[in-house]
This record gives structure tokens, C-alpha cells and sequence, in this order.
């Protein structure tokens, strides 16, 4: 029997080709690929051990109301119905998911901060790629956004500081920025100017920033417009005036249609109310601005320079020169809520910085900016050691962090079992009124910024509470009685080492972590 030798399989030229080309991307792409492959698992270890803050038990409340009555959800944290700023696509999306899978809202929390940090970290990549072909410009971006700040630890809504990233990784205004990276990445692409779908999606896309995180949106809009005017060149080349003027239109009209449409709030609204609560807040944006920024804006700020000499309509120019505009606003008219536009004005800065290391070839000029991107990095490294100690034991991070560890709040689940979703509970400090929201029930006041709650309703609950904990001498036991009954309060949580009032008629039902949950025994 003679055997049948099978000749070997031939491989087609086309496959030959897409493997070639696959091998070469690789080889060219290595440090981004390592870089941030690196940074991202770092970031999704993080995710898992998603820190207990006080802003995510916020969203976490806005999530369990809408969850549980998407179409009417009431106000997130008082029993007051309406709306709020806070029921965003995000919100409403996370929400759809949590009905379909059961999942909890720490778990569907969990799970957003994975997507957040994939579309993050292919946001920064693909913008990143469309202003420089350097090898190195992507992982640099992705060192600089972490590492180039000051000597003094940030961690804010927005900011992408690497301790500020650990701790925010899955709220609004991270999924914002990402989605704010890939806007860009599209607009600044060669072949977006075909097409007005194109341009009414990208617009499309721009409402959906500004409806989930209105200071990350406002830097979108800036970011767009350096985009837009540094490409002048490529419209007057490829578009007449009427094409490029529709364009332009198709853009706004589907940026304002999303806005318009989206039923939870209205985008006009959000500066209204407690401007006099949201402004304070956010003053130390400028009072610290060297010790959280320094070391970073230095070199950015030499980088933006060097692009500007080269080309006064760069990009990143424009988007620091705009974005800076605002937080000297800001600065000038007391407004310090416009300093929200820091991290857009470090962004620039530190992509500006890490291309320009990424591009620098040879002599002294390469040397100068290496040992100053080292230098800065260095300095990063060693401030945010919290931040990369996170994802160890919890009894390793003390004994190892410099400047400390990243502590979140107490988790007190047990709350659950005793106080309903309807239920209004009276919480003697800032961080009990922030478990109470947490866990599902309403409280008396507000511990957040809320636009749809004027000054005045704010005010009333303000006194409510102090009257609900104040002393037996400065109010007596029918007005402390009658601010109980006005808001239906059932529950009354103290902080640890905080004493129940003299005179606050509640009996101990539970305690944990210090704190202690009382039953009102007086009816609403």
C-alpha cells in the first residue's frame, strides 16, 4: 500500500500581508502596548478594590432611584420628589444593566470602572496618535497624566492624577473624560471631514459629555474648538465656506437635540441654586494651585511654549490657552468653581511635554527634556506612593506608604437592614449623612451640591437638622419633636463618639463601626 504524502498548506498572500502588518504594529507599538498595558492593569487591580468614597455613595443612591423607578426616580437624597442633575446617560445606562443582570450598585460600580479605564486608556492612545507618530508619545501621555502634578497629593472629580484616578475611576466625570479623549481623537483625525454624519454624531457625542459631567463638558467644547481652528488649513483645502458652515451646524444641532430630549434635567439649569455652597468649595483649586500642580505645569508650561513658537495655532496651544482662560476667570471673579477647568489645562500641558520628549532625536535639547521629564516623574512617583500601594494589604500600605494610605469610609452595611428606601433618617455628621444616602434611605439635608434644591429649601433643612441634634438647653423638646414630625424622620444615625441628645426621644436599635442607629419613637 504506498502512502499520500499531503503537501504542506499554503498560506495566501493576503494572510502573508495582514500577519506582516500585525508584526510590525507590534514591533512599532511595543512601549505603548507594555506602557500601557502595565498602567491598566494597575488601574483595573484598582478597580476591583474600588475605594468606599464619599462622592461614589452619592452616585451610588442616584443609581439604587433610579434602579428602582426609572421613569420617576425622585430626588436622589431628599424626599422631595422632582429631579436631578445627577440621573445622566451614564446613571440611566448603569441602571438598564443593573435591571437586566441583579447585579448591586457597588458591583455595577465595580464594572464601570473596568469600562472606564479601557475607553481611558484608548481615548488617550488614538487622541495621542493624531498629534505625533512618536513611538514614545503614548506611554509618556499616559506617565505624565498620572505622575506630572505637584508635591502634594490631588484626588477631585475630573483630576487624573493617579491617587485622584484611584478614587474616582468610576464616576461621571472619569467616564466624561474618556469619552472627551475619543471625541477629540475623531475630530482631529484626517478623514473626518467627510461626511455631515459624521460631524452630527461627533456632536451627538459632545451632548452625552456634557450631560454626564458639565466641567468635563465645558473643556470638551473648548478642546473642540482648538481642534477645529488648528485644522483651518485642511477646511479651507477640502470644504467650501457653505460646507464647512453646515457642518458646523449639523454638529450643534445634534449636540443641542441631546441635550433638549434628555428628560431627567435640563443642562440650563445646572448653575442655578447653591452657587453660594458650590463656589467655597472648590477655592482650594486656587489657594493649593502650586503645591497640587507645580512641578507638572512647569513643564507643560515650557512645552505648550515650545509649540506655540512652532505653530500659534497648535491644538494643545489653544486648548491650554482656553481652558486657562477659564480658571482665570475663575480666579479673577471669585467664581472658583471655574477652576473644574485645571485638569483640561494640565492636560494640555502634559501632552504637550510628553510629545515633545517622544520627538526630541538627538543633541543637548533631547537630554535637557528627559532629565526634566525624570525629574518630574520621579517627584510624582514618590508624592502619590499611597496610590501605588493601593492594590497591596491593607497592613502592607501602612507600614510601606510615605504620605499614607488611601482610606475609604467605613462600610455600614448593616444600616440596610433596619432603614427603607422611603425612610428619613437624621445623621449627626457630613460622613453619616453620606451612609445614609449610600444605603438608601433619604436624608434631612443635603451633604452634596444640588442645583434643583434652592438656597432657601436648603437653608430650612439645614436648621431642621441643627434643631433635630442641637443641645436640651438652646431648643426645647416640642421644637425638636416638631422638626422630627415636619420631615417624617424614623431614624436617627450618630456618628461615633457623638451622644444622643438630651430630650430626643429614640431608642438604640443597632450599632457598628462606632456608629449607632436609633428607632424615632415619636410619629410623623
Amino acid at each position: 500500500m504506498t502512502a499520500v504524502s499531503t503537501p504542506p498548506a499554503q498560506s495566501s498572500p493576503a494572510r502573508d500581508r495582514t500577519t506582516d502588518r500585525l508584526r510590525a504594529f507590534g514591533r512599532e507599538q511595543r512601549p505603548s502596548l507594555v506602557v500601557l498595558g502595565v498602567g491598566g492593569l494597575f488601574l483595573l487591580l484598582i478597580a476591583i478594590r474600588l475605594p468606599w468614597a464619599d462622592d461614589l455613595m452619592l452616585h451610588m443612591t442616584v443609581l439604587r432611584r433610579l434602579i428602582a423607578d426609572p421613569l420617576h426616580p425622585g430626588n436622589p437624597v431628599l424626599d422631595v420628589g422632582g429631579s436631578s442633575i445627577y440621573y445622566s446617560p451614564y446613571m440611566f445606562v448603569l441602571a438598564m444593566a443593573g435591571k437586566v443582570t441583579g447585579l448591586g450598585v457597588y458591583s455595577l460600580y465595580k464594572f464601570a470602572a473596568v469600562v472606564n479605564v479601557v475607553l481611558l486608556l484608548t481615548g488617550l492612545y488614538r487622541f495621542v496618535r493624531t498629534l505625533s507618530d512618536a513611538r514614545w508619545a503614548p506611554p509618556l501621555a499616559l506617565i505624565g497624566l498620572m505622575f506630572w502634578w505637584g508635591t502634594f497629593v490631588i484626588a477631585w472629580s475630573g483630576f487624573l492624577s493617579l491617587v485622584s484616578l484611584v478614587e474616582t475611576e468610576a464616576y461621571p466625570s472619569t467616564l466624561a473624560t474618556a469619552l472627551t479623549l475619543h471625541l477629540w481623537a475623531w475630530l482631529n483625525r484626517r478623514d473626518t471631514l467627510g461626511g455631515l454624519r459624521r460631524i452630527a454624531l461627533l456632536g451627538a457625542l459632545l451632548g452625552v459629555i456634557l450631560l454626564i459631567h458639565q466641567f468635563t463638558g465645558m473643556s470638551a467644547v473648548v478642546g473642540c474648538a482648538a481642534i477645529l481652528v488648528s485644522r483651518h488649513r485642511d477646511f479651507r483645502r477640502h470644504l467650501s465656506v457653505k460646507q464647512g458652515v453646515t457642518a458646523l451646524a449639523a454638529g450643534l444641532v445634534a449636540c443641542i437635540a441631546v441635550i433638549a430630549v434628555w428628560p431627567y434635567y435640563h443642562l440650563w439649569d445646572v448653575n442655578q441654586g447653591q452657587l453660594d455652597v458650590l463656589d467655597p468649595v472648590h477655592r482650594a483649586l486656587y489657594k493649593n494651585a502650586v503645591a497640587w500642580y507645580g512641578a507638572g505645569f512647569v513643564l507643560g508650561l515650557a512645552a505648550i511654549a515650545y509649540r506655540w513658537w512652532r505653530d500659534k495655532t497648535d491644538a494643545l496651544v489653544l486648548l491650554f490657552l482656553g481652558t486657562g482662560a477659564i480658571v482665570l476667570y475663575g480666579k479673577l471673579t471669585g467664581h472658583w468653581s471655574y477652576g473644574r477647568s485645571w485638569p483640561a489645562v494640565m492636560l494640555a500641558g502634559q501632552l504637550a511635554a510628553a510629545i515633545t520628549v517622544a520627538e526630541a532625536v538627538r543633541g543637548r535639547a533631547r537630554a535637557v527634556w528627559l532629565a526634566a521629564a525624570a525629574l518630574v516623574t520621579a517627584l510624582g512617583v514618590w508624592t502619590q506612593s499611597s496610590g501605588l500601594l493601593y492594590v497591596l494589604p491593607s497592613s502592607w500600605q501602612s507600614s510601606l506608604a510615605v504620605h499614607g494610605t488611601i482610606k475609604g469610609l467605613p462600610h455600614l452595611d448593616w444600616l440596610s437592614r433596619y432603614v427603607g428606601s422611603d425612610d428619613v433618617v437624621a445623621a449627626s455628621a457630613q460622613f453619616a449623612q453620606y451612609e445614609v444616602a449610600a444605603h438608601g434611605a433619604y436624608n434631612v439635608t443635603s451633604p452634596w451640591y444640588q442645583p434643583e434644591i434652592s438656597a432657601q429649601l436648603g437653608a430650612t433643612r439645614d436648621k431642621a437638622e441643627q434643631t433635630i441634634f442641637a443641645d436640651a438647653s438652646t431648643v426645647t423638646e416640642a421644637e425638636r419633636v416638631a422638626a422630627l414630625q415636619k420631615y417624617n424622620v424614623k431614624w436617627v444615625l450618630l456618628s461615633p463618639g457623638q451622644q444622643l441628645p438630651t430630650g430626643l426621644p429614640a431608642q438604640l436599635t443597632a450599632e457598628g463601626d462606632g456608629y449607632r442607629l436609633y428607632r424615632v419613637t415619636v410619629s410623623g
